[in-house]
């Protein structure tokens, strides 16, 4: 993954629009830095690695991205759990290892035996503002001490799995190829309001291709001029109509 975020580093990779008029904008480098912090975390805290199974219940967002990457990195199982999820109950999705929310009181079902990793939605949060459960960690205090630099000692087998979402799972050795069938144009730059359920189109593909996401928090939801003001003000040259959640 890292190889998508060394090329002309100070270049935007990820902008990510919030419900309270926030706007964050990360540059390659900065985000690499964002995944590099989180694969240690993974790593060292979590005892995460290939094979390991990585729960994400989390909306569209900044964040969702750099856990996904992160998950990626150190050759983890990233499976996607809708809000009304029933893990217990969906055959392509086994036991969590760890389990990434911003709901810690609500978790999806099934979910119960793994590490859970509590997420603030807040831009820029330094901590969540709720109540952590006990045991839980903290991911925007945790994520933050954590190493610049990421060395993965483990890689994935090109056969294990790599990302599931509803009926489909896409195994490490074809994940950037299935990336790459979106044919986005080099150096797309995407706007799009799916969380990530759809992310190998929705967030890897448009990495891959040299390009950036736009991620607006409730895309679907925009008036036509809105959407259009947005679409002219950040420079957009593709709209990803999977924008739902």
């Amino acid at each position: 993954m890292r190889q998508l975020l060394i090329a002309d580093s100070a270049r935007p990779r990820v902008t990510w629009y919030g419900p309270g008029g926030e706007r964050v904008e990360f540059s390659a480098k900065t985000l690499n830095n964002w995944v590099a912090k989180t694969s240690n975390l993974l790593v060292d805290e979590l005892d995460a690695g290939p094979r390991s199974v990585l729960g994400i219940a989390l909306p569209a967002h900044w964040r969702s991205v750099v856990w996904l990457l992160a998950g990626w990195s150190v050759g983890a199982h990233a499976v996607v759990l809708p809000e009304s999820a029933d893990a217990s109950g969906n055959p392509l999705a086994p036991a969590l290892d760890v389990l990434v929310t911003d709901r810690p009181t609500a978790p999806p079902a099934g979910t119960g035996e793994a590490q859970l990793v509590v997420v603030a939605l807040p831009a820029l949060a330094t901590r969540y503002l709720g109540d952590v459960p006990t045991g839980a960690v903290d991911a925007a205090a945790e994520v933050r001490l954590q190493p610049d630099v990421f060395t993965a000692t483990e890689s994935a087998a090109l056969t294990d799995p790599a990302f599931t979402a509803a009926a489909l799972t896409v195994q490490h050795g074809v994940l950037l190829d299935a990336a790459r069938t979106a044919t986005f144009e080099s150096g797309v730059r995407l706007l799009t309001g799916a969380g990530p359920e759809t992310a190998v189109r929705s967030y890897l593909a448009p990495l891959a291709a040299g390009g950036s996401i736009v991620i607006h928090h409730d895309l679907a939801n925009l008036t036509d001029g809105e959407r259009q003001h947005l679409i002219d003000q950040e420079g957009i040259t593709a709209v990803d109509h999977q924008d739902t959640r």
